[in-house]
């Protein structure tokens, strides 16, 4: 099976005007999408309009491959926005797949109104004909509480898709349902919202909705602040934070649950069952994974440009997420050695060498390794893990590394030996002196579109989701990459 993007060898620059690799069609399109909150900015600049055009051209020429892409992206990575944006490319551009894609995305009926208020943003009307016949048939799914629940304000309402799709009910009680939807008398739904809105914020609503079971995972996680802060009972709630049925089912990415952590740490309310509570619902993510063997060198990428949030309303930065999922990748190594870079003599570096190596156990907290890492915010220096690593086997007589891990943005902008190179020589050198089989496993985690590796034991993978890491062994098995699982992905 062909290794990812190994005949690439085009030269290119990246973002910051610096020598990179070029990526092939799916390759630069999946890193984009599986790295964004769509429509938020990042610090080398927005990957939106690539992502629209990559998506486009992915229309003409596999548009089987954007369907799978979109539907991965929704039900494997819960990347709502983004699957919502390349549903309505295929609606426009590659219509013949539109009813798998809206039967794949559509999970909510939110979904619904999100594609059509996008397909109007971005392309105008009239709506196709495809999309609205197979919206016709998806809106029959939901029931009254759920319509009622996602029944919000904004460009489309639920009202405004029936009168758009037309949709014929399937039977007597979908149309009068339709009808209380259209007269707007839909009943009132029992939610965590609504009934905050009405009682108020207190302990003894909380305790209510706890025991109801109708507050999600998703929103127990976000809500945990408000739920210590009331004074509810807590024990049931952290019950099914750390259950690891209801973890695996809730899809959430880990840096959810580090977020929840920093908010409660920030106010001095964190306590230890929350930590240990927070801290299972990670192990469960991949306490089932294989364990990588050999010697795993962990490259973690804390420069400046890592320091930006993946969203205007989020205070989790891309270098958390670096270090969550470097912490995560930890736990299944055998043997890990942790390395932290930025640029090399910056004011801000490690001891003027711009890295720093730390080894942790394998039962040690993830979230304190995560708020124990430090941000540097120099250059992206992204030799001097391969730099740390030809020192280290130089200078001790012990078995070399058989990997490197990076997490990074890939946007290298600072080099030891001069800026016409890319990393790659240096992993050459790496191979010629050490370890001829060595692997680099590239982790994308803002989707630029450029690398800094190519060729014969490259594994590029993107996303922000600890499902990225079964793709380290899988390509170095040669059975398996992220393009790969895509490809093959069902719908």
């Amino acid at each position: 099976m062909a290794k990812f993007n190994q005949k690439n060898t085009d030269k290119t620059q990246n973002r910051q005007g610096f020598p990179a690799y070029r990526m092939e069609l799916k390759e630069r399109l999946v890193t984009a999408v599986l790295t964004t909150m769509f429509g938020e900015p990042k610090f080398h600049g927005s990957t939106d309009t690539d992502i629209v055009r990559l998506a486009t051209q992915c229309a003409a020429t596999d548009p089987a491959f954007l369907c799978k892409l979109a539907c991965y992206a929704r039900n494997n990575n819960n990347l709502r926005s983004v699957s919502h944006v390349l549903c309505c490319v295929i609606a426009r551009e590659a219509h013949e797949f539109t009813r798998r894609t809206v039967r794949n995305i559509v999970v909510r009926p939110d979904d619904i109104t999100e594609i059509l208020a996008c397909y109007k943003q971005m392309y105008g009307k009239p709506f196709p004909n495809a999309l609205k016949r197979e919206i016709a048939q998806v809106i029959q799914r939901f029931d009254e509480y759920q319509l009622a629940k996602y029944n919000r304000s904004g460009a489309v309402k639920i009202r405004d898709v029936l009168r758009i799709t037309h949709p014929v009910p399937k039977d007597a009680q979908t149309e009068a349902l339709f009808r209380k939807v259209l007269d707007d008398t839909l009943a009132t739904p029992y939610t965590w919202e609504t009934e905050l809105s009405r009682k108020g914020n207190t302990k003894e609503v909380w305790d209510e909705l706890i025991a109801s079971g109708k507050v999600g995972y998703m929103a127990l996680l976000r809500n945990l602040r408000n739920i210590v802060r009331s004074g509810a009972n807590i024990t049931p709630v952290l019950h099914t934070l750390s259950d690891p049925e209801q973890v695996k089912k809730s899809r959430q990415l880990p840096f959810r649950f580090y977020s929840a952590y920093l908010t409660l740490l920030g106010e001095n309310i964190l306590s230890a069952n929350i930590h240990r509570a927070l801290e299972k619902a990670l192990e469960v993510s991949v306490e089932n994974m294989e364990q990588i063997p050999g010697r795993t060198l962990i490259a973690i990428d804390v420069s400046g440009s890592m320091g930006s949030r993946v969203s205007a309303k989020s205070e989790v930065r891309c270098c958390d997420i670096a270090s969550l999922l470097g912490a995560m990748a930890s736990r299944i190594c055998d043997d890990a050695t942790v390395c932290y870079f930025d640029e090399a003599g910056s004011w801000s570096s490690f001891d003027h060498s711009g890295y720093t190596v730390r080894h942790y156990g394998k039962y040690d907290s993830i979230l304190e390794i995560c708020k124990n890492s430090r941000f540097y915010g120099g250059g992206t220096q992204m030799d001097l893990p391969m730099v740390f690593a030809l020192q280290a086997d130089g200078s001790r007589d012990i078995k070399p590394f058989d990997r490197v891990i990076y997490f990074s943005d890939n946007e290298c902008n600072s080099y030891s030996r001069g800026f016409s190179q890319t990393v790659q020589s240096m992993v050459n050198e790496y191979r010629e002196k050490y370890n001829r089989n060595f692997w680099v496993h590239g982790v994308d985690l803002q989707g630029y579109g450029t690398q800094q590796f190519h060729g014969d034991r490259f594994n590029l993978i993107a996303g922000w989701s600890e499902s990225v890491l079964p793709f380290i062994l899988l390509a170095e098995k040669g059975i398996g990459t992220l393009v790969d699982a895509i490809e093959d992905y069902t719908i």
